[in-house]
């Protein structure tokens, strides 16, 4: 008599798709490659500079224009970590420097550095970093995006606002509290730029937002030992 196998299990469907507990299962959102990222990055890298120089001069908040920039290259950073962001900063100071140069050398160099800069202490840790801060007792995690982005457009702007200072003071100029007050007020609403467009620009890069799984405990059925059989 010939053996008969077991059919083949047909194709799950929405209805198949429901737990023991009543719940249905979540579909997982499809992220783009990582090729269509960095395609993307060139894409917002050109309309960053575009919006920049032909929509921000329009926009001016007590006298002082924000800067789209810094909002951007604290994404990329953020996003993709030392190498993207210095590729991001030496875009705009080459950009900058060539087409509207204002002091010279200035965008050339800052932009690159200060990317470069807080990179380190704002892109993801690797994990190593992270398996040796757990090894210390500590939490051992990368700090939300949405915190470290602001964070680093803040230091981003207040980095290029500072040396602009330095540079109007080691000319001869006297530094008056109106000066330090227009660069603080540029500072300030450069970072709420950012608060704004961290979501937006995030999404636009194909980065979710992080949901934390919620992993509920195990439930052990007590011992029982078998009696023997005779």
């Amino acid at each position: 008599m010939a053996r008969i196998g077991k059919r083949p299990a047909p194709p799950m469907t929405e209805e198949d798709m429901t737990l023991k507990d009543g719940h249905r299962a979540e579909k997982q959102p499809r992220t783009p490659s990582m090729f269509m990222r960095h395609v993307r990055m060139g894409v917002l890298l050109l309309l960053g500079y575009l919006v920049q120089t032909c929509v921000m001069p329009y926009v001016s908040v007590g006298g002082m224009t924000p800067s789209v920039l810094f909002p951007i290259i604290a994404v990329i950073t953020v996003g993709f970590g030392k190498v993207r962001a210095f590729w991001a900063g030496a875009f705009y100071g080459i950009v900058l420097e060539t087409m509207h140069p204002t002091v010279p050398l200035l965008n050339l160099m800052l932009y690159p550095a200060a990317a470069l800069l807080w990179s380190v202490v704002f892109s993801d840790k690797s994990p190593q970093q992270l398996e040796y801060e757990r090894s210390l007792g500590r939490a051992g995690r990368n700090v939300s995006p949405l915190v470290r982005t602001p964070l680093c457009t803040l230091l981003l702007a207040l980095s290029y606002d500072g040396l602009n200072l330095i540079y109007i003071y080691l000319r001869g100029t006297d530094l008056t509290a109106a000066a330090i007050g227009r660069g603080l007020l540029d500072t300030l609403v450069t970072t709420l730029l950012s608060v704004v467009l961290t979501v937006p620009l995030r999404r636009f890069l194909g980065f979710r937002p992080e949901r934390r799984r919620v992993t509920r405990p195990t439930r052990y059925e007590p011992y029982a030992p078998r009696e023997p059989q005779p």
